[in-house]
């Protein structure tokens, strides 16, 4: 009923007032969505509008779109709440506390037994934490009704047809209604999940570091994928330190110019992980070294099988980190 009446609304409000081809593109855009078909065409059809015709469309497409996109977000919110609620609650702190203590009970073994629990244990242990504490929109709506299945469809559809409007008419700042859509399931999803809020805090706070102090892209995003596995386990993100990120990515740096892959350097003044985030003015609790991949993830991933690496990582103590990438070295350093 809700997609049946909405759309239908949406487009007799044109009838009185706008041009034949004008009823004729949202009549075919109801088609599209109660078929399941494609708008390329229709969008493609956009092209030979004017674009007065074009922003009269957008004007009236307006005073309908806010309220079935609100309606949506306000039952997908809805929906994402009665997830984490009663005994479905009850269920997954029982989940996560078992999933926490299979990681903790493998990282605190001795290297030589950790190797093969690692993918055995400790790899399942996070995805099976992630998906209760941060769940994507797709998880999310996979067990909820048909009904909300169906909306997010419809709305995506129009959403991407609004976004087409706007385009056609060459308006500019246009929020990207799709995209928009997209952004707010994401929020949504990680504010009714269960981690800790400080660390969300924290994980903003290192966001604004990052875009201040010029961080790469790529640093960042090692820096951040820890965090997240720390924060799953309940332990305490940590805040980028921009001088240990210059000491990781000048060790970095000269194991690829100086032919060494070790945590002793060679470089006067810069022996040991100590004497390289002294001379950046910082301190240091643990280091990991890796080398054979120019991608964030590989890093990470390598360090996470690794059990001495692995253990420095989810160590408790530390407070502060910084990662350095040079081609395909990369230092992580701890504080």
């Amino acid at each position: 009923m809700f997609r049946v009446v909405l759309l239908f609304g949406l487009i007799t409000s044109f009838s009185f007032a706008a041009p034949q081809a004008t009823d004729e593109i949202l009549a075919r855009l109801q088609t599209c969505i109660e078929t399941g078909t494609s708008t390329d065409t229709l969008i493609e059809s956009l092209e030979t509008l004017e674009t007065t015709e074009i922003e009269a469309i957008l004007k009236e497409y307006d005073h309908t779109w806010p309220k079935l996109r609100d309606k949506y977000l306000s039952d997908f919110e809805a929906n994402a709440k009665s997830k984490y609620s009663g005994s479905l609650k009850t269920e997954q702190n029982k989940m996560i506390k078992s999933y926490r203590n299979d990681f903790m009970r493998v990282r605190d073994m001795p290297e030589v037994q950790m190797k093969k629990k690692i993918p055995k244990v400790s790899k399942p242990a996070i995805e099976g934490l992630r998906k209760i504490l941060v769940p994507t929109p797709e998880e999310l709506l996979s067990t909820s009704k048909p009904a909300l299945q169906k909306m997010r469809e419809m709305i995506l559809v129009l959403a991407n047809f609004r976004d087409a409007l706007v385009e056609a008419a060459i308006l500019p700042d246009e929020e990207e209604s799709a995209s928009m859509i997209l952004q707010k399931e994401k929020y949504v999803a990680t504010q009714v999940s269960g981690l800790d809020r400080d660390g969300l805090r924290i994980m903003k706070k290192n966001d604004d570091i990052a875009e201040k102090e010029e961080i790469p892209q790529g640093e960042r995003e090692c820096i951040r994928e820890v965090n997240e596995w720390r924060m799953l386990l309940g332990i305490s993100a940590l805040v980028i330190d921009p001088k240990l990120c210059e000491a990781s990515r000048g060790h970095s740096e000269d194991m690829n110019k100086f032919k060494f892959f070790a945590h002793e350097s060679p470089v006067p003044g810069k022996k040991t992980p100590g004497d390289r985030a002294a001379k950046e003015g910082t301190s240091w609790s643990g280091e990991n070294i890796y080398m054979g991949s120019t991608s964030p993830k590989g890093a990470n991933k390598g360090w996470f099988y690794s059990p001495g690496h692995h253990k420095n990582m989810f160590r408790g103590g530390h407070k502060k980190i910084g990662v350095g990438q040079y081609e395909r070295h990369w230092t992580q350093m701890f504080g």
